[in-house]
């Protein structure tokens, strides 16, 4: 491994505990030293199975389920979770088991998948070791710190269904229920338009007013659970720290919008119609064009 990847990585892991020890106070269950620690053993896990099966590309299909690892390892360590800590937990829940087990259904059987097949040729001899650090140790960190805003509303919200923050509460709640109908939806839409056989471009449905509905209903959900934090305005827990994990909704927007949409849409191009469809329907926020 090269110089520059030992420090990206060494900055990168630094980060991630900064933020699991609150700005390194608590090095025990106070902080989020759990989840996190849950977390990166759970996608280690992850990473001992892929040798096994000799595929890496199955950390895709635990993505969602480590959200659920995290939420639930920060539940137990909390002493006292009110009403708001459930919902959110429950949320995850729903959520990170309904895209896991969507990923396992369609990926479940089939050979490794090209982008890591590809990785593995070009990292020969060294793939084990390259693999465990820049595709389950980079995704485990990632999963934390995306998940790590709601960790901290679990963790040290005072919610009480009294005072002004309710409302943005409540709107926190209802942006994130949005994104999880655009994301479901989205989803069962393009299943039912592959099932047909057709082999066209998919551009019905919520299909028409964005071109990645689940990519939009995901941003949607993790900037709907950041604002929930408006319950911790008089928890424990600074305002200056949760301002920090503002990095949550944009590292997910960014992973998306950046990484995971490019790829697609490349392979989307092969399609009939679809410059059409591209200069007549948004990228990502609908009604933006």
């Amino acid at each position: 491994m090269d110089t520059k990847r030992v420090i990206i990585y060494t900055v990168l892991f630094a980060a991630t505990l900064a933020i699991a020890t609150i700005g390194f106070q608590y090095f025990d269950a106070s902080g989020l030293l759990t989840p996190m620690l849950a977390t990166l053993g759970y996608f280690t896990i992850f990473f001992i199975v892929a040798q096994i099966v000799k595929d890496n590309s199955i950390v895709d299909m635990g993505w969602g389920f480590g959200f659920v690892v995290g939420s639930v390892a920060t539940l137990l360590t909390t002493s006292n979770p009110t009403v708001l800590s459930y919902i959110i937990v429950g949320f995850i829940a729903v959520w990170g088991i309904r895209l896991s087990a969507r990923l396992i259904r369609r990926n479940w059987g089939k050979p490794e998948d090209f982008r890591y097949q590809q990785w593995r040729e070009e990292w020969g001899d060294k793939v084990v070791i390259i693999a465990f650090f820049r595709v389950f140790m980079i995704q485990g960190i990632i999963n934390f710190i995306v998940g790590s805003a709601s960790y901290t509303v679990i963790k040290f919200n005072q919610f009480d269904m009294t005072g002004w923050t309710q409302y943005i509460v409540y709107l926190g709640l209802l942006i994130a229920v949005i994104g999880l109908f655009f994301e479901v939806v989205g989803d069962e839409q393009l299943r039912r338009h592959i099932k047909e056989g057709s082999g066209s471009l998919m551009t019905s449905g919520l299909w028409s007013v964005t071109r990645h509905p689940n990519y939009f209903g995901e941003i949607l959900i993790w900037s709907g659970l950041y604002l929930t934090g408006a319950a911790l305005l008089d928890a424990s827990v600074s305002i200056g720290f949760y301002a920090i994990l503002i990095i949550s909704p944009i590292l997910m927007s960014t992973v998306l919008i950046k990484i995971s949409t490019p790829m697609l849409e490349k392979h989307m191009q092969k399609y009939d119609g679809w410059d059409d469809y591209k200069a007549s329907t948004p990228m990502i926020f609908p009604f933006t064009k």
